[in-house]
């Protein structure tokens, strides 16, 4: 029986309860959390009460309490965290990014290599069914070889304002980079299925849309204070879009919005929630490209976007043999290999979990595969290990230095 502590309690950390709540060969034992509602949320996994702590330096004084942990907490807290766990003998399953600087990758990784401790990345797109089948088409030749990729992340409109510009990613100096924070997911995948080394990046990016010039005339600083017809029209009306989203977003960071009175919040002024979305103290890009070019010439582009209805992932991969292209939430993948008719593939019936269950049912697989690595350790092809995760976040560091020049070219080393 493998036993397990969750260290942050938000609505990663109980999906990895409740995926270890289904694994009968393990148990979580210990979970630390520093908002009561969601950290008492482990009593009904069968934490007892003695097992839940208010914050991390309580579990780690506690000395080393099980096998592993999984790392859940906010991208600045990641690095401090890891250190202590592979200090006190954990091995850890580290939610993306590892770190909010190089340095600190850099940091954990050679720490881990050092002690011997494993230390897996939630890089977990690799895991979906949908990327899989691609990778697969990759490796045997169907595509020939990989001329270039376009992947795009749409982040959506709610998404984005709850997150980003009134969420806890709203200050890229307090958390991470937006395109480390949000999108060191899809340059793992574009890394992961072109077989060559990415030797330069280039990147442009901006704040174009939520700022003070964009402001509806007659808005105020806040929502309670906005005019009834300038509500009524805005898209990012706090007082609309909480009730609609509220489910698993987080209030400034420290409370999950069900466990709040949301309409005491937004009339009270009481949380950065009720802050208009144009005259907050956000600056969290909004959309950025990064272009890519490998040691073998083989090119990648990706671009995120807030604008968009819904959150979901599209492919487009030309190869010399074939092209395919899909969007990855739907889970349909269209293939053409060249002088033959479309294949359509519905991914959704290669696996028996519901592609509904977290990033594409990779969420499970992730998990699966993390608990195989600390026992036995049989081969993967999509583990993602720290080791492996240096190479897509050296990426991410280095689009955002060459944004901040203008776009600037930057060598990878």
């Amino acid at each position: 029986m493998i036993k397990v502590a969750i260290i942050g309690f938000g609505s990663r950390g109980q999906m990895f309860g409740n995926l270890i709540r289904e694994d009968e060969n393990a148990e979580l034992v210990a979970v630390a959390e520093v908002v009561k509602a969601s950290r008492e949320l482990a009593l009904e996994l069968g934490v007892k009460q003695e097992m839940l702590f208010d914050s991390a330096d309580v579990f780690f004084a506690q000395g080393k309490l099980c096998d592993a942990v999984f790392i859940c907490t906010q991208d600045a807290q990641h690095v401090d965290m890891a250190l202590k766990a592979m200090e006190r003998g954990y091995d850890i399953c580290l939610e993306k990014p590892a770190a909010v600087t190089m340095e600190d990758c850099v940091k954990i990784r050679d720490t881990a290599n050092r002690l011997g401790r494993k230390v897996m990345l939630t890089h977990v797109l690799r895991y979906a069914p949908f990327y899989q089948q691609v990778k697969r088409w990759i490796d045997d030749g169907t595509l020939g070889e990989v001329v270039t990729i376009n992947q795009t992340e749409n982040i959506a409109y709610w998404h984005f304002s709850l997150s980003y510009v009134r969420g806890p990613w709203r200050k890229m100096e307090e958390s991470s980079p937006t395109i480390i924070a949000k999108c060191c997911h899809d340059l793992d995948i574009l890394n992961w299925l072109i077989p060559s080394k990415c030797t330069s990046v280039s990147s442009y990016g901006n704040l174009f849309y939520f700022n003070k010039a964009h402001a509806p005339e007659g808005s105020a600083d806040y929502c309670v204070d906005c005019a009834p017809e300038v509500k009524e029209k805005c898209l990012y009306n706090a007082y609309d879009i909480y009730p609609q989203r509220m489910n698993n977003f987080v209030v400034g960071g420290t409370a999950r919005l069900k466990d709040r009175d949301i309409y005491e919040v937004l009339d009270k002024k009481e949380d950065v929630i009720g802050r208009c979305v144009f005259r907050g103290e956000n600056d969290a890009i909004d959309n950025q490209v990064v272009n890519m070019i490998f040691e073998n010439g083989a090119t990648a582009h990706l671009t995120m976007c807030a604008f968009s209805e819904r959150c979901y992932r599209y492919i487009k991969v030309h190869g010399t043999k074939g092209e395919v292209y899909g969007d990855a939430e739907e889970g349909i993948l269209y293939l053409t290999e060249f002088g033959k008719p479309m294949q359509t593939i519905n991914v959704n019936e290669m696996t028996d979990r519901s592609l509904d269950d977290g990033h594409g049912g990779g969420d499970y697989f992730l998990y699966r595969d993390f608990m195989d690595y600390i026992t036995i350790n049989s081969p993967s092809f999509t583990r993602t290990t720290i080791d492996d995760s240096i190479e897509s976040h050296l990426i991410g560091f280095k689009a955002e230095e060459s944004r901040l020049e203008g776009g600037t070219p930057k060598t990878i080393r």
